[in-house]
């Protein structure tokens, strides 16, 4: 399966998968499972100031609890987003391994009213990147290490000159700018489509 195949399995084919009496079909989901939020998880966690062994303790810890839950676990989006219900599991379990050492703003965790309301930006912002990460994983493999995959990475992600990267790629800097537009506008597509499966 390839990333774009991936990408657009909604979250509620993969829970639905997570309790398939087929082992190898349940083994798939649960890593496609984790590829998709253990970084969320992780990145969350390394904001808060968790340690390294922390962060691999709550991300065992929340994907754990959802294992032993998945059984009777029957997503309903109009029931609230994933999202939240994620957020709320990695902040307890951030308040439980990482004690005091989970901060939010110099203060800990456990000693914030309402903390899983008062992280919410964090949360978000997180979460953002990693489905920006994700669209750009899906387009560069969609690309194939096209020059003009190339040009945006060197020119884009890299901040390198237009003329330096089209010199090393030999092409014009017109077509380095292209590429850019091109490239930034199907990233923006495949961002938009893993948002709208992530609604489903």
């Amino acid at each position: 399966m390839n990333h774009d195949d991936n990408s657009q399995l909604t979250r509620a084919s993969i829970f639905a998968r997570l309790s398939s009496s087929t082992v190898p079909e349940r083994e798939q989901a649960w890593a496609e499972f984790r590829a998709r939020y253990a970084p969320i998880i992780a990145g969350f966690a390394a904001k808060c100031g968790a340690s390294r062994q922390d962060i691999d303790d709550i991300i065992q810890d929340v994907l754990t609890n959802f294992f032993s839950a998945s059984g009777e676990f029957i997503y309903d989006s109009t029931k609230g987003r994933f999202r939240g219900y994620l957020k709320t599991c990695t902040v307890r379990a951030a308040i439980r391994r990482a004690g005091k050492n989970a901060r939010f703003r110099g203060v800990p965790l456990d000693e914030i009213p309402q903390a899983e309301l008062a992280v919410e930006p964090i949360w978000n912002d997180e979460w953002e990147q990693q489905l920006v990460s994700q669209a750009l994983r899906i387009v560069r493999e969609q690309c194939q290490n096209s020059v003009a995959f190339r040009a945006f990475e060197q020119y884009v992600l890299l901040d390198r000159s237009a003329e330096i990267v089209a010199k090393e790629l030999e092409t014009s800097v017109n077509n380095v700018h292209q590429a850019k537009t091109r490239i930034t506008q199907q990233l923006r597509d495949t961002v938009q489509r893993i948002r709208e499966s992530e609604e489903d």
